[in-house]
C-alpha cells in the first residue's frame, strides 16, 4: 500500500502522536510505503525519533495561512497518482477532494479522528463528508459520523492499539491512597481539571492527587489548590517521558474528567498494567469503561457523585488481571490485522 497520513495540528507529545507511532511503524514493517505529512512544526519533536527509518517525514517550513495553504498544495500536487491519504484534519479533507476533482487523480481520501466531531469549534464538521471513508476509533465518533449523513457502510470501527504490558508491581509506601491523572494540564477546557480539583475538596483526606503533564493552565490550576485548601495532598510531576516507570506509589486508579474525548489512550495504557479508571461520562466512555470490572463512572459536572466515585474506588477491590482482560479487542494483535483488512478493502474499493 502507498499511504500519505496527513496530520492535524499537534503538540508532539499526546495521545495522537503515540497511535500514530505504534500504526505507521506497524505498516513500514509490513513493507508499505509510508509518508507522514505534518501540519505544523510541532513544539516536540522527540516523538518523531522513534519513527521507523523508512518512513519519510514532511513538514511545513513556515506556519502562517498562505504558507501552509501552498505547502499543502505541493503536497498534494507532486505526490504520486497511486497515493492515497489517512487525514486527521477535516479541513485538509475537503481541500484535497476539491484538489483532486481538479486534476482527476484517482486516489482516495480516508478520515482517521481523534477527537469527538461533535465538540470542535475550529472546522466546519460537514467538511468530513468529503472523504471517501472513514476510520472511526470509537462508537461515539462512528454515530457522529452518521448523525451527519455518512453511509455506515464508509465507516469502519478499528478503536485504538494498545499495548501488553506487566501488571504494575508498586505498594503504596506513604501511608496514602494515591488517585492518578496523566495528560494535559487544562483547567476550564476538554480536560476540566478544575472538576476535578473540586472533587479532591470532598474526597477523604488520605487520598492524594499525582498529576503527571503540563499546560499554560498549570499555575492558575495551583492557585485553585490553594483556594481549596488542598495544595498538600495534590503533588504536580510535571510531563515526563514514561510515567509508568516514574511513580513510586501505585495508584488505586486513573481519572480522566474530560468534558469530550476521543478515545482515550491512557485509559488503556492504566488497565494494561491492571490499573481500573474513572471516567466522567463523556461520549464514547462506554468503549473502554465497563462498570465494577475496569473501572466506574461519573455524570460529567456533578463534583458531588465524581467525589463520591473516587471514595469508593479507593475501597474497591479490582482483580488487575481481569481489568487487563477486559481490553483484548484493543490489543496489537487483532488491531493492526482489523486496520490492515480495513485498509486493503477501502483502497481496493
Amino acid at each position: 500500500m502507498n499511504l500519505t497520513f496527513v496530520t492535524n495540528k499537534i503538540s508532539g507529545r499526546g495521545g495522537t502522536e503515540t497511535v500514530l507511532v505504534k500504526v505507521l511503524n506497524n505498516l513500514a514493517e509490513n513493507g508499505d510505503n509510508i509518508r507522514l505529512v505534518l501540519s505544523n512544526l510541532t513544539p516536540n519533536k522527540e516523538w518523531l525519533h522513534s519513527l521507523n527509518p523508512a518512513i519519510k517525514i514532511v513538514y511545513p517550513k513556515n506556519s502562517d495561512k498562505f504558507n501552509r495553504l501552498v505547502y499543502f498544495l505541493r503536497v498534494f500536487l507532486t505526490s504520486a497518482k497511486n497515493t492515497n491519504y489517512v487525514i486527521l484534519s477535516p479541513n485538509i479533507i475537503k481541500l484535497f477532494a476539491k484538489l483532486r476533482n481538479l486534476t482527476h487523480k484517482k486516489c482516495k481520501l480516508i478520515s482517521w479522528f481523534h477527537f469527538s466531531i461533535a465538540n470542535q469549534h475550529d472546522y466546519d464538521p460537514k467538511n468530513i463528508i468529503f472523504a471517501d471513508y472513514h476510520l472511526a476509533i470509537s462508537s461515539q465518533i462512528k454515530k457522529q459520523m452518521m448523525d451527519l449523513g455518512i453511509e455506515e457502510q464508509r465507516i469502519f470501527l478499528i478503536f485504538n492499539p494498545a499495548e501488553h504490558h506487566k501488571l504494575l508491581n508498586l505498594k503504596a509506601n506513604d501511608g496514602q491512597k494515591h488517585l492518578l491523572y496523566v495528560g494535559r494540564v487544562q483547567k476550564n477546557g476538554q480536560k476540566n481539571l478544575k472538576e476535578l480539583l473540586h472533587a479532591m475538596k470532598l474526597v477523604d483526606s488520605s487520598i492524594v492527587l499525582d498529576v503527571y503533564g503540563g499546560g499554560k493552565d498549570e499555575e492558575e490550576c495551583k492557585s485553585l489548590c490553594k483556594e481549596l485548601k488542598i495544595s498538600n495532598r495534590v503533588k504536580w510531576h510535571g510531563w515526563t517521558e514514561n510515567v509508568w516507570d516514574t511513580l513510586s506509589n501505585k495508584p488505586f486508579a486513573l481519572i480522566l474528567t474530560s468534558k469530550f474525548e476521543g478515545l482515550p489512550m491512557v485509559f488503556l495504557e492504566a488497565m494494561s498494567r491492571g490499573i481500573p479508571c474513572i471516567s466522567a461520562n463523556f461520549d464514547g466512555y462506554n468503549d473502554v469503561i465497563k462498570n465494577h470490572l475496569n473501572g466506574i463512572f461519573y455524570s460529567s459536572g456533578n463534583v458531588e457523585e465524581c467525589a463520591s466515585k473516587i471514595n469508593e474506588m479507593a475501597q474497591a477491590k479490582f482483580e488487575p488481571v481481569n481489568v487487563q482482560k477486559s481490553i483484548s479487542k484493543f490489543y496489537e494483535e487483532q488491531y493492526f490485522n482489523n486496520l490492515r483488512n480495513v485498509l486493503k478493502k477501502v483502497i481496493n474499493y
